[in-house]
């Protein structure tokens, strides 16, 4: 198994292993290092998953006290400032959350485009008609700007989720677009930047939508492009 192929397996699921992908990371270093930053990113998502939103019990004590009555004017008042602290802190506390889950997602989608140097260099052509269909499954609308050529469409697995990644060429250069479904937050534009890479990402509906290009495009020109090729 060439390296090529054992990175595609890793980042589609790097727990299922078959007997030669697991030769290829014991055989080489960099293999392993990708399969541990792969499993370290996913133990982070289930982490944010599955966090409590408020700390157990404290709801039904609450509850509990406000049904059998208060002994003391101290413990009403400690009452009336733990639902304070509730009405003010859980709504606080869940747009962490939402914004946490949202980063790493973000993450991801950048990682799996830095690493993804198969998809860049692909360069076999996809019709217009044939990018529109695959993603309007994602209820993503998308133009055919002129002057522009779509180079490279795949399915690819991010962060666990069917998504799309486009790329395409233009006068602004090779620019690579991902789709992924299931967008927990993240409300405004977020930039973030690896490996000579600069990304934007927003919410768009239901999904997270990403531009990606080379660090020398600013974050005016990823807004262009998100808005040039995004309806």
């Amino acid at each position: 198994m060439n390296e090529l192929e054992a990175r595609r397996q890793l980042l589609a699921d790097p727990r299922r292993l078959s007997a030669e992908l697991r030769a290829a990371i014991e055989a080489d270093p960099k293999l392993s290092a990708l399969r541990d930053e792969l499993l370290r990113r996913d133990a982070q998502l289930h982490r944010v998953l599955t966090e409590p939103a408020v700390p157990e019990g404290l709801a039904d004590r609450i509850v509990l006290n406000a049904r059998f009555g208060m002994r003391s004017r101290r413990l009403g008042l400690s009452l009336a400032a733990a639902v304070a602290a509730i009405a003010v802190g859980v709504p606080s506390y869940l747009r962490l959350h939402d914004n946490r889950l949202e980063l790493a997602r973000d993450q991801a989608i950048l990682q799996h485009v830095v690493e993804g140097t198969d998809e860049l260099a692909d360069n076999r052509g996809v019709a217009p008609a044939v990018l529109r269909a695959s993603v309007a499954k994602l209820g993503v609308e998308v133009r055919d700007p002129p002057g522009y050529r779509i180079r490279h469409l795949a399915n690819c697995v991010i962060a666990g989720i069917e998504s799309r990644h486009f790329v395409i060429e233009g006068p602004d250069g090779i620019v690579s677009y991902v789709i992924l479904p299931g967008a927990h937050g993240g409300a405004d534009e977020r930039v973030l930047e690896r490996s000579g890479m600069r990304a934007l990402f927003a919410r768009h509906g239901d999904v997270t939508v990403a531009v990606l290009g080379a660090e020398s495009m600013d974050r005016g020109e990823l807004e262009k492009m998100m808005r040039k090729v995004l309806a």
